[in-house]
């Protein structure tokens, strides 16, 4: 099992324990995409369908129009026997004061403190050369890893994994197997 799976709350783990993260397991990924816009390339989990991105942007905040960041999915992957759910897009702020070497830290928080109710881990760790947050948020009888990196153009993608607890144990290896795919273009 993931030891991030078995973190209490606000834990946090060092980069160090990276393999726990993730797998290079490629019988359990799909097929590859590439993303010019994104400036990435990742492989969802085996049997994850493309759906359409119909989701709307999702807006995060602490209250202000001028305080908040936009997360719009550009993949919707879907599992119609577990009813898993990846999400994959950018992230981006309205907010003009932020430095560019802030803007990621201060998306971490305001993740952190919106959830701060729930039972939240957060680890960190490297693939491919890239820094990985990511935030394990257990939510009544849902789980969701937000997994967030820079891309090499310094903007915020984010990857969300959401499962039902239920289905976590047909879930967890080909989750690890897609976390253990991204890379930059």
């Amino acid at each position: 099992m993931f030891s991030f799976f078995l973190n209490s709350c606000s834990d946090k783990k060092d980069a160090e324990d990276s393999s726990s993260y993730f797998s290079f397991d490629k019988s359990k990924i799909g097929i590859e995409v590439a993303d010019q816009e994104l400036g990435i390339k990742f492989n969802p989990p085996a049997g994850w369908d493309l759906t359409p991105a119909s989701i709307s942007k999702k807006i995060e905040s602490r209250g202000s129009a001028n305080d908040s960041f936009i997360y719009k999915p550009t993949y919707i992957f879907f599992n119609g026997t577990t009813g898993s759910l990846l999400s994959v897009g950018k992230v981006i702020t309205n907010d003009s004061t932020l430095s560019k070497s802030s803007v990621l830290n201060y998306y971490k928080g305001l993740i952190s403190s919106k959830h701060k109710n729930d039972k939240l881990s957060i680890g960190k760790f490297i693939n491919s050369k890239i820094a990985f947050t990511q935030f394990e948020i257990r939510k009544e009888n849902l789980l969701s890893f937000k997994i967030i990196f820079e891309n090499r153009n310094r903007e915020i993608i984010q990857f969300d994994y959401t499962i039902r607890q239920n289905s976590f144990d047909k879930s967890e290896s080909v989750i690890k197997a897609s976390i253990g795919s991204i890379r930059n273009l």
